[in-house]
């Protein structure tokens, strides 16, 4: 079942509603606003999409077309060099202006279990090519929701799309004593401006999740770094009687587990957007890939498609 809302000032709310599972998607940013089993919420949010624009934290948004930091605010694509914004200290975050999340996307096709949203972006910011962007979103009877991305740009241009939901699944409080595991023999080392650094050893660190542990367990739950999946890799967060399952054909994840999460707005059913009260599972490519060779990345071409697929499956356990 399918249910469209209009929220005002062209926006709409997409409710799409499969046996005990719901998940409600935004125009406005392609935002993940809801995705509930049985009524309880996984995902934080807000009431009013007015409360997403400008957000800070990028709440449950579609970034794009590079997500994550670039060192500098710059790269160079075939002798060319592009100088982005920079909105993180010397450094470029979630693209800047031109992050497709602050923009309101057109529905251009639904079904009683999808909605398929566009949106055409205008080069600007630094960053090449004028974009045609599709993520349709597909909510299945077991629980899986899959997003699936495409995008095509007049100008060879880096391409590192995601969604940044923050999960919790209990519905509110701190999320460090969440259980989580990646499936990643290695990890992108970070410097003190989150900066990657380098590729490293997941096993016998803080940052080995290849066996289950607490978010809180180490480090004080701080992480905000990108997991090199293994091959068929895949990451489980799970807590009280809840199960998060996310796969995707992404070959990193970048686990944000909220340390700077903060808002004037209160989220869903009153909740206080706190820090440590969500976590992030951005599937991704390497970040910052453009100034490393070796990390995996994308250039896209004029006349290709580039796409991908990332799912998140909630369940009992």
């Amino acid at each position: 079942m399918i249910e469209i809302t209009d929220v005002g000032e062209g926006r709409k709310k997409i409710t799409v509603s499969k046996g005990e599972y719901s998940v409600s998607i935004l125009t406005q940013g392609a935002i993940l606003n809801k995705f509930t089993l049985d009524g309880k919420d996984a995902v934080l949010g807000y009431e009013d999409w007015r409360a997403y624009v400008g957000c800070s934290t990028y709440m449950g948004a579609l970034v794009g077309p590079i997500a994550n930091r670039v060192k500098d605010a710059s790269f160079i694509v075939d002798g060319v060099t592009y100088n982005l914004e920079k909105n993180n200290g010397n450094n470029c975050l979630h693209s800047g202006s031109r992050n497709y999340g602050n923009e309101n996307f057109e529905m251009v096709g639904c079904s009683d279990s999808s909605v398929t949203l566009a949106l055409i972006s205008k080069e600007s910011a630094g960053i090449p090519g004028n974009h045609e962007v599709m993520v349709t979103y597909l909510l299945q009877e077991d629980g899986t929701l899959t997003l699936n991305y495409s995008v095509r740009s007049d100008r060879k241009c880096p391409v590192n799309i995601t969604n940044h939901a923050y999960f919790n699944l209990n519905g509110c409080g701190d999320i460090r004593k969440h259980r989580i595991r990646i499936d990643a023999p290695e990890y992108v080392e970070v410097d003190e401006n989150l900066i990657p650094v380098k590729l490293e050893k997941t096993e016998g660190s803080d940052f080995d999740f290849t066996d289950f542990h607490e978010i809180g367990e180490r480090r004080d739950g701080a992480y905000d770094n990108c997991f090199a999946l293994s091959l068929d890799g895949c990451a489980v967060a799970e807590a009280g009687d809840r199960r998060l399952t996310m796969r995707t054909t992404m070959p990193g994840v970048q686990l944000y587990t909220g340390g700077f999460l903060n808002s004037r707005y209160k989220g869903h059913g009153g909740m206080g957007i706190t820090p440590y009260c969500g976590f992030a599972l951005e599937t991704e490519y390497y970040p910052d890939f453009m100034n490393h060779e070796g990390f995996a990345g994308c250039y896209l071409e004029p006349g290709l498609t580039w796409t991908s697929t990332t799912s998140y499956r909630l369940e009992r356990i």
